[in-house]
């Protein structure tokens, strides 16, 4: 009787929490597959998910370009937005909330074509590239980084053009977040890919960025925050980033200092 009973009411909690759906949260992003976007499964996104799954809140996605999300969250139109921290100048800083440790990196590098340059780059950052031809694509961060250390840039609409561009030699470089370039080599080129080598140029610090002037953003970041947390020692943070990685060979580079 009494197993009844407590069979009962593990029943009526289950219905209970089925009957209360998941709060619903939306958040702004870019498309830059495979780490973000609103398309499909991407690195950047499932992360977030989890961390807020964890504290009861499912989120939606919209995309809008970079800039016009960062607008609207300075302005508290939206909560926050999924972006390299880097996007945001000093001057902006004071319209938002940014962790100090963000969630992952975004390892940017260089591709090449491995005929021209057996040897490598031989990169110790960004300066290095100077008197080469550079293609970026207009928009992402790395245009201001490059430029700031003096490097001149080609600038085209998109990944894909971006990399057709280098592997027809009109570009000598391509630089480029690791997983997009090797995304973009194999769905366009496939077997060639592995002609390409690569080199780290920089490292981008991703997270999500909140608005100060949206009435839940204190509260919605530290609940990203516990739920990031959780999933980091539950080993569900890792899992992820395996499903994206080649072989699940996760580079050190990309984890939070509190995973190296």
């Amino acid at each position: 009787m009494k197993k009844c009973r407590a069979l009962a009411g593990v029943l009526f909690l289950l219905a209970a929490r089925a009957a209360c759906p998941q709060e619903s949260l939306v958040l702004l992003t870019t498309e830059y597959e495979p780490f973000c976007g609103v398309k499909g499964d991407t690195l950047w996104c499932d992360l977030v998910n989890a961390a807020f799954a964890r504290e009861g809140i499912r989120v939606q996605w919209q995309s809008f370009p970079q800039e016009r999300e960062k607008a609207m969250v300075a302005e508290g139109l939206n909560v926050a937005f999924l972006s390299g921290t880097l996007v945001v100048t000093t001057e902006e800083r004071s319209d938002f909330l940014i962790n100090a440790d963000p969630m992952i990196y975004a390892n940017i590098v260089a591709f090449y074509r491995k005929e021209k340059y057996p040897s490598g780059l031989g990169l110790r950052g960004p300066g290095d590239l100077k008197g080469r031809t550079v293609g970026v694509v207009q928009g992402t961060g790395s245009v201001a980084v490059l430029q700031k250390a003096g490097v001149q840039l080609d600038s085209t609409t998109n990944k894909d053009l971006l990399m057709k561009k280098l592997v027809a030699g009109r570009e000598e470089i391509a630089v480029i977040a690791d997983l997009t370039g090797l995304l973009a080599l194999k769905e366009q080129f496939g077997d060639h890919a592995d002609d390409y080598g690569s080199e780290l140029v920089y490292r981008s610090p991703i997270d999500l960025v909140f608005s100060k002037r949206h009435p839940r953003a204190g509260e919605l970041r530290e609940r990203f925050n516990a739920g990031l947390a959780r999933i980091k020692a539950d080993g569900t943070f890792m899992r992820i980033l395996e499903r994206y990685y080649p072989k699940g060979r996760v580079s050190r580079s990309v984890l939070p200092r509190d995973l190296r």
